[in-house]
């Protein structure tokens, strides 16, 4: 039976400006004592920010060591100031046999090298036309403070992601394009609100046919 869901809002305008580049077990939700005072500051880093470079790096000593293949994610300003950076965890052996779906959490450090983020992935399909169970992205910030989710949505072409708050209301709708194989072309997602207001956009860039080839896997942006 064809899973059914909510339409999404009309559609937004194509041009994009922000750059994109991102569970094996939830924390424990944190107790009132180990709540800082700091909680809702702990992203503050992102206030006056309107564009951030992601880069991927592989670990290539753990996939050399049989560690599993995790990745490594800098996060910066346009003017290359470092944000946050990423660090993936998962089981040694999902990466060998389900690279692209496998479960994973990823922890996110400050400048100071402090977790303000924790996002937690479990494994998934993504099937678009005979759903058996989608991708589904838990957020939590500081860790083990759940902030909200990401969740696919069942689409025959186009691939749609809903991100909610932490009750449960629809916060924004993500969009992609009908191909999302970066080949001769940049991958770009549209960013809109409830409404249809387009509030930004992802965009993972095409680096050449020499980089798509050789170092694709390795690092990307």
């Amino acid at each position: 039976m064809m899973m059914q869901t909510a339409p999404i809002p009309a559609s937004v305008p194509q041009d994009v400006d922000v750059i994109k580049e991102p569970l094996v077990e939830v924390p424990d939700p944190i107790t009132e004592s180990q709540a800082s005072p700091d909680t809702e500051n702990v992203l503050s880093e992102l206030t006056d920010v309107d564009r951030l470079l992601i880069t991927k790096r592989l670990r290539v000593k753990a996939v050399l060591f049989l560690r599993g293949k995790k990745n490594r994610f800098s996060v910066r300003t346009p003017d290359q100031n470092l944000v946050y950076t990423v660090e993936e965890e998962n089981s040694w052996w999902v990466g060998y046999f389900c690279y692209g779906l496998r479960p994973l959490q990823l922890r996110v450090f400050n400048s100071s090298s402090v977790e303000v983020m924790r996002i937690n992935r479990p494994y998934a399909c993504t099937s678009r036309v005979f759903p058996c169970q989608l991708q589904n992205v838990q957020v939590f910030s500081p860790p083990g403070r759940r902030i909200g989710s990401i969740e696919q949505q069942w689409a025959p072409v186009r691939p749609i992601y809903l991100v909610r708050r932490e009750n449960g209301d629809e916060a924004f709708w993500l969009q992609g394009p009908r191909v999302t194989i970066s080949f001769f072309r940049d991958i770009q997602f549209r960013i809109q609100r409830a409404d249809g207001a387009h509030v930004g956009s992802t965009c993972k860039r095409w680096q050449g046919l020499l980089h798509a080839m050789f170092f694709a896997p390795v690092t990307d942006r």
